[in-house]
């Protein structure tokens, strides 16, 4: 069996996470492409917003996964890991992987949870994509919107 590739999207809260995944589904020259979506808040916005994107429902569609026990750097063994053995279980019908973190996470727990042996075999991290809010880091800032990021380190 071939090793699926795992594309993770990462940045703070408000870069355009979930704008970038939509728009690479949206394109996605009929590839087969699951998708892990790193929920840190109670109601799951991002993997709603994928879902009501155009390939995401009916016949052939893309599986969209929300792992919703917070901050996926921190939750990667107890969540992350169950979550990809049951996807890989799947691998020859899927082209691709894509998984979008919270805006907290941090990439590289996340990343090293691929050495693992039950995932080492089954799939391979091929980039790590960092999206940025370019109009707040024009103006200097990390962040558009610092008080929702703020209000998600404290929750």
């Amino acid at each position: 069996m071939h090793k699926v590739p795992v594309t993770v999207i990462t940045g703070f809260l408000g870069s355009g996470k979930t704008t970038v995944i939509r728009h690479l589904l949206l394109n996605n020259q009929g590839r087969r492409i699951a998708v892990l979506v790193n929920e840190f808040g109670e109601v799951g916005i991002d993997g709603e917003l994928l879902r009501d994107c155009q390939r995401c429902e009916g016949e052939g569609s893309i599986p969209i996964l929300e792992l919703a026990n917070g901050c996926l750097c921190c939750t990667v063994q107890e969540e992350f890991l169950p979550t990809m053995e049951t996807l890989l279980q799947q691998r020859a019908e899927l082209d691709g992987i894509l998984i979008e973190t919270s805006g907290l996470a941090l990439p590289k727990p996340l990343v090293q949870a691929f050495r693992w042996p039950t995932l080492r075999t089954g799939a391979t991290v091929d980039a790590v994509i960092a999206v940025v809010d370019g109009q707040a880091l024009a103006s200097g800032q990390l962040v558009g919107d610092r008080a929702a990021l703020e209000a998600q380190r404290q929750a």
